[in-house]
């Protein structure tokens, strides 16, 4: 472990080749490795470039690092996609170390050192700016926050020290120093009023405009705050009231929804691997899709081949089912070609939208928390509407209709005489459990495609009610529980490189280094 997490700056000059950073200084620093360490503000930018490219599992290998961690996994657990592959045993439950050791190698040893550069550098030092130190807190949240919702306790406050020994840290101690962090950035980026960009050469996700990080802290902060309201109720309610008040206010504008750009050599990590033919939309989408006449159906998926239907995979097929015809990816819905392999280079990567923020919202109302004016079905057709607007749907009365829309999620109809998903109606239900069905499913739609929180979410609230796995080949995660999977395992790396933090880390987990070991929040 030590010679991943060693605090480095790897790869600067490669990265700022990638990000197309034409700099005065880029021919010395591709020449001279040793002036890597003549860190100046135009190549700060570029390493803040790197930590947050690479913080998506993307970066200098993209395809790669993204498919191990996030469409081999989440986007399998979130039920959004299923395999059409026989080769990944994932969809079955399987937690292969072979791709989950890569991922936790790739954050450690290639995108968590460069946050932590930045970090140090905007902290103290020449370079020191409160500003860009808070931006870089709020992306230290960002990038960790689906790593612990991993594997649980995993190395943090000694990541990037070079120790010998890496320690892990709790999962509560970590969302509590998240907290923190974005107490602290948000405190700096909701009172700046000047109109400076800070990062603005480097910044991939909103250009160096301080006003919009300010809003993309709060909302972050509410999601924090929200993930622990099981586990600890009182700390969520307060965390997630002090989010909602904050100064700079919430991201709840489709203007203001957090993207991260992609180049010619920056690519969008999941429309490059959906010409794999190695997944398609799955069954749960197909239900809720159809089921609600959803226009967001033809904005998410594109229909088979040449045809006009849209079809999806159930979870969790052996290996003889998905070699039937009907399993195939020449017969199923793959990812729209507006964000697809067509549009690698141009597609932005989605990371956190308005209408999360509003689905949020509408939760904390019916928690009881302090959100102001609006009332839970206010925030909930708010959510409606600004997922709407993000995906391009502009027909005001097929949003209205949406609304108040009574239909339920389909049967499929296939070879499993797979019933709907739930019965649940778009249209705001009478009761508070149904409500909170609602809220729960639409914030899934609201999430699509980023599925680590959607699947963390998931694991929360047990919402939306996805489907059963066919099959499954993890005796420890039966097929017929879709939350049995709680967890993925440590890396067997870990073994033989960090072997007493391996051991701190099943120590601080609560439970057994198993999938079915509830996480902290998760209680």
């Amino acid at each position: 472990m030590k010679k991943f997490i060693k605090t480095s700056v790897i790869g600067l000059a490669a990265t700022l080749a990638l990000l197309g950073g034409c700099t005065k200084n880029f021919d010395d620093l591709n020449t001279d490795n040793s002036k890597l360490a003549k860190m100046n503000n135009v190549s700060l930018d570029f390493l803040f470039s790197t930590a947050q490219n690479r913080g998506i599992f993307s970066g200098n290998n993209a395809q790669g690092t993204f498919q191990l961690f996030e469409a081999l996994f989440s986007d399998l657990q979130a039920q959004y996609f299923a395999t059409t592959k026989t080769s990944f045993p994932s969809d079955r439950n399987v937690m292969q170390d072979n791709w989950l050791g890569p991922s936790w190698t790739y954050f450690y040893g290639n995108a968590y050192p460069q946050m932590d550069e930045v970090l140090k550098l905007t902290k103290e030092g020449e370079l020191a700016d409160p500003i860009k130190n808070a931006m870089a807190k709020v992306w230290k949240v960002f990038m960790f926050m689906p790593v612990t919702d991993y594997w649980g306790a995993v190395p943090y406050t000694d990541a990037g020290s070079g120790k010998n020994v890496i320690l892990y840290d709790k999962q509560e101690f970590i969302y509590k120093d998240f907290l923190k962090l974005l107490n602290e950035a948000s405190a700096v980026l909701g009172t700046y009023n000047g109109t400076g960009k800070f990062f603005e050469k480097g910044d991939l996700i909103y250009g160096g405009d301080v006003k919009k990080w300010a809003k993309f802290c709060n909302s972050l902060h509410l999601r924090v705050a929200m993930r622990i309201s099981k586990v600890d109720p009182n700390l969520a309610k307060t965390e997630a009231e002090a989010a909602i008040a904050a100064p700079g206010g919430l991201l709840t504008l489709a203007a203001d929804n957090a993207f991260m750009k992609v180049t010619t050599v920056t690519l969008n990590p999941l429309s490059h691997i959906s010409s794999f033919g190695e997944f398609r939309m799955s069954a749960a989408m197909e239900s809720v899709l159809k089921g609600y006449n959803d226009p967001r159906l033809q904005k998410f998926f594109d229909p088979v081949g040449t045809t006009t239907t849209y079809k999806g995979v159930r979870n969790g097929l052996s290996a003889d089912q998905i070699t039937l015809p009907v399993n195939s990816a020449a017969n199923n819905s793959n990812i729209n070609s507006s964000f697809g392999v067509a549009n690698k280079f141009i597609a932005p990567f989605p990371l956190f939208n308005a209408a999360e923020t509003w689905f949020l919202m509408a939760e904390a109302k019916l928690n009881g928390w302090n959100t102001g004016a609006g009332t839970a079905k206010e925030y909930y057709e708010n959510g409606i509407s600004a997922s709407m607007e993000r995906w391009g749907v502009t027909d005001a009365n097929a949003i209205a209709n949406y609304k108040v829309g009574t239909s339920t999620p389909a049967p499929l109809g296939d070879m499993f005489n797979t019933p709907a998903m739930s019965n649940i109606p778009v249209v705001f239900g009478a009761s508070e459990a149904v409500q909170r069905e609602q809220i729960g499913t639409q914030k899934w739609l609201g999430l699509y495609p980023y599925s680590p929180e959607a699947w963390s979410e998931f694991r929360r609230t047990g919402f939306p009610k996805l489907y059963p796995r066919v099959n499954s080949d993890n005796a420890d995660a039966p097929a017929n529980d879709p939350a049995s999977v709680r967890r993925t395992p440590y890396p067997g790396i870990e073994t033989s490189t960090n072997p007493k933090g391996l051991a701190s880390g099943i120590a601080n987990l609560g439970g057994p280094d198993k999938v079915s070991t509830r996480l902290w929040w998760n209680p």
